[in-house]
């Protein structure tokens, strides 16, 4: 009998239909591209999330809910790919503490890794990097990643190390106001290049509340207004890494780890 094998992309989520489909849902196509044979499902580890998009008719799996689901459908063998950019919390305490209660109830349930697990990891975001963002003269590049809010997570600062060795202008920070890189610290940088032209983008999977409101919005907090207060001419991306066929390749790059 031939074994029943899965792929669970797991994600943090997103409200917004335009950035789902965009963003990990495209994802998701691609690593069905990849492993044609294997089965693609999707669970959301946000219960904001998954309660909101319920209000709207739409129904998406938790972690455990997708892994009893595929439990119940005689799947064997399962691996969950983690659509996180970086082993934080919600990698933590959503996806190794749930996984670990489920390794009983198949024959094979392993992890994958997220996006910038290890340190060696930025060189493969930063090719995507050089590869999808063309700057005009004298433009520099600003990325806000999310942060984290229960310990300062090292992988943005190994990436903007890997940057400024390569001589690549990116400037990255956080949203999460506990975490660093904060937005002083690279306003401090620009200041200290004199940088007057910036693009401004997401260095999240997909778009959505954070890019609309923290990165890009109205409000003078928003790092878009607050670049501009400080006289940085700016110009806004508001793509999710996840629509960028580059940084999706990453994903598959993780999974070929456990060929």
């Amino acid at each position: 009998m031939d074994k029943k094998q899965a792929i669970l992309f797991t994600s943090f989520g997103v409200a917004s239909e335009q950035a789902r489909r965009n963003c990990i849902d495209a994802a998701a196509k691609r690593l069905q591209k990849a492993y044609p044979d294997l089965a693609i499902r999707q669970a959301y580890t946000s219960v904001f999330i998954k309660k909101k998009l319920a209000g709207q008719g739409i129904q998406v799996d938790s972690l455990p809910e997708a892994l009893e689901r595929l439990q119940a459908d005689g799947f064997s063998h399962v691996i969950i790919q983690p659509g996180y950019l970086t082993a934080g919390e919600e990698y933590e305490k959503k996806v190794l503490q749930v996984a670990a209660k489920y390794q009983d109830s198949f024959v094979k349930l392993v992890i994958s890794r997220p996006i910038m697990e290890r340190p060696e990891d930025g060189a493969d975001v930063l090719a995507v990097l050089q590869e999808i963002f063309s700057l005009a003269e004298g433009e520099e590049l600003v990325l806000v990643g999310h942060g984290s809010p229960h310990q300062h997570n090292p992988a943005y600062e190994n990436l903007q190390a890997l940057c400024d060795k390569a001589s690549f202008p990116a400037h990255i920070g956080v949203i999460e106001p506990t975490d660093t890189p904060d937005f002083a610290m690279v306003l401090k940088r620009l200041q200290a290049k004199g940088v007057q032209k910036v693009l401004l983008a997401p260095l999240l999977l997909s778009g959505g509340s954070h890019v609309n409101e923290d990165i890009a919005g109205d409000e003078p907090d928003s790092w878009l207004n607050r670049l501009r207060a400080a006289g940085i001419e700016v110009r806004i991306s508001l793509k999710g890494m996840g629509e960028y066929p580059a940084f999706q390749d990453i994903y598959v790059k993780r999974l070929q780890e456990w060929d």
